[in-house]
């Protein structure tokens, strides 16, 4: 059960540590440090309070019970479609985004080895074999696989700190926001940073719902993410002054604008290779994490049999749509990944919040008031979060 423990920890951790923390010093470079810190952290404690939420939930269900079960159960047939369109929307972008941005790196690598002539869709549909037919097999090759990618992102991620951090300045640090609005543009990236709900219940069947490791491993799971997230700002922020940092993103849109950023500043080499190792496998095991939460939810939704061809079938309908929608904009990753925190928040912060309200009625279990100020907090919350999608989106 430790070995199970420590596998479920990474692949929360995995599932959040991706698309969203490549993108998100992109889309904080004019927000400054301290106002993108105090961001991380409060919605770090919303995403982990609603996971155990999620896990209050299940003491009184089995551990089989996906999300189509229990918001049948609790809240519902308008329950019940909510979450699942919203499970099947957040799901699909966040997988479109890795598969877009995974298979971007890995086309380049391909126009190095092969032929720069390559047409570049094959990197994404190569991307999405490796890494779905992982998915496909079972929830341990994912842990498995989880567990070596998630190694080698902290040993380059590592590598990254130690070579950015002489370049760190306080002055930068300390950079108020360029413009009041910018702080709305980083909201919903850094609320997908923190991705891993969509495989709460898939967590859950591993550790057979044991209730102690299952705290163990959403708070342990989502505070490793937040611990390097802190780290990863301080030093790609403490290391550009903001109006120059903002004027070579706006010239290089996307993940390029980021390599070719730290590029220059670092005059090295090493930094654009240690920077693609990371990605991929940042890329990699969240791309893992969330596309098992949604390949169990088909399970759950057909309630099929574990056979072959039913996994097989339940593989199409995981990957072929969001493989689809990369292969027509293969440059879809920041758009995917901001669309995908409007059903973020519905997956991610009202339906555990309603879901946890229903259930301790259903069950007659007395909420205490003080958890109601919380529960507030997290609904006022998913409205500023959806508002800043919008406004980001219409302005």
């Amino acid at each position: 059960m430790k070995s199970k423990l420590l596998g479920s920890i990474l692949l929360v951790a995995g599932s959040s540590i991706g698309g969203g923390m490549l993108a998100m010093p992109i889309t904080s470079a004019g927000v400054g440090f301290i106002g993108i810190s105090l961001l991380l952290i409060t919605i770090w404690f919303a995403m982990c309070y609603t996971a155990l939420l999620m896990v209050q939930v299940y003491r009184y269900n089995t551990p089989d019970d996906g999300f189509d079960t229990l918001t049948k159960k609790y809240l519902g047939s308008v329950g019940n479609n909510t979450a699942g369109i919203s499970l099947l929307f957040l799901i699909y972008a966040l997988t479109a985004a890795y598969i877009s941005g995974g298979g971007s790196l890995l086309t380049a690598q391909l126009h190095q080895w092969l032929s720069p002539d390559l047409d570049s869709r094959w990197g994404a549909l190569l991307f999405t074999l490796i890494f779905g037919g992982v998915v496909a097999i079972s929830t341990q090759w994912v842990d498995w696989f989880s567990r070596i990618l998630f190694l080698i992102k902290i040993v380059f991620l590592l590598l990254l700190l130690v070579i950015l951090l002489p370049y760190v300045r306080q002055g930068n640090l300390l950079q108020l926001p360029l413009e009041q609005g910018l702080i709305f543009t980083a909201i919903p990236v850094v609320f997908t940073s923190f991705g891993f709900h969509g495989s709460i219940p898939s967590i859950v069947k591993y550790l057979n719902g044991d209730e102690r490791k299952l705290q163990q491993a959403f708070v342990f799971g989502s505070l490793l993410p937040l611990f390097i997230y802190l780290l990863w700002q301080f030093v790609v922020l403490g290391s550009f002054d903001q109006s120059t940092f903002m004027g070579l993103l706006q010239h290089n849109m996307g993940l390029e604008g980021l390599i070719v950023s730290i590029r220059e500043m670092s005059q090295t080499p090493l930094i654009r290779d240690a920077f693609n190792i990371f990605a991929a496998t940042a890329l990699g095991t969240s791309f893992l994490g969330v596309s098992l939460g949604l390949f169990d939810y088909f399970m759950d939704w057909t309630r099929s049999k574990k056979n072959l061809n039913n996994r097989f079938t339940v593989s199409l309908l995981t990957f072929v749509p969001p493989l689809i929608f990369v292969l027509f904009y293969p440059q879809g990753f920041i758009l995917a990944l901001g669309y995908a925190a409007i059903a973020g928040v519905v997956l991610a912060l009202l339906i555990p919040t309603f879901l946890f309200v229903k259930a301790m009625q259903y069950h007659q279990v007395k909420i205490p008031v003080w958890q109601y100020a919380i529960l507030g907090f997290l609904v006022v919350l998913a409205v500023v979060i959806i508002g800043s999608q919008l406004w980001v989106a219409l302005f």
